[in-house]
């Protein structure tokens, strides 16, 4: 009796598995309407994933812009990505207060190269956000890019 419980059970457990992975695997992005606070970080984002400083660097304020030039920009910017590491952000809040709009992400990192080889990490971060030229733009760096070496753009 006890061999066929712990088989029932690990059949559960492994259909339970699969289900998992195929929902993940099959789960499309979420894509938030263009001029939106929330498309901006998305499209911040994918710069990020691709690398992109020079994308990354168009979505600062103009105020941002002045104080650091995009070379010291790309120096400053953290940097961390390899082969074995991908993120997910997820959409917390938005909140608009004194006319800044703020967008509260959850940024789960994974990182490993196997099963035994994994992790992850999460944390908060919140983006502010204003629009000019009717465009959304950082009014702070924003994550990961979050550092601009001005001392060296006068």
């Amino acid at each position: 009796m006890t061999k066929w419980w712990l088989i029932g059970a690990a059949a559960f457990l492994g259909t339970l598995l699969i289900t998992s992975i195929t929902f993940a695997l099959l789960s499309e992005e979420t894509e938030f309407a263009p001029g939106t606070p929330e498309r901006a970080v998305q499209d911040l984002m994918r710069a990020v994933e691709d690398d992109d400083i020079e994308a990354a660097y168009a979505m600062l304020s103009e105020e941002l812009r002045q104080k650091c030039e995009l070379r010291n920009y790309s120096d400053g910017g953290y940097r961390y990505y390899d082969d074995d590491r991908n993120m997910r952000a997820t959409l917390r809040e938005t909140k608009v207060i004194d006319g800044v709009t703020f967008v509260e992400v959850r940024i789960t990192e994974f990182y490993g190269g196997g099963p035994f080889d994994s992790g992850e990490s999460s944390y908060n971060h919140r983006y502010e956000l204003r629009q000019e030229g009717g465009e959304w733009r950082f009014v702070e760096y924003p994550w990961p890019y979050d550092y601009c070496d001005e001392d060296d753009s006068e």
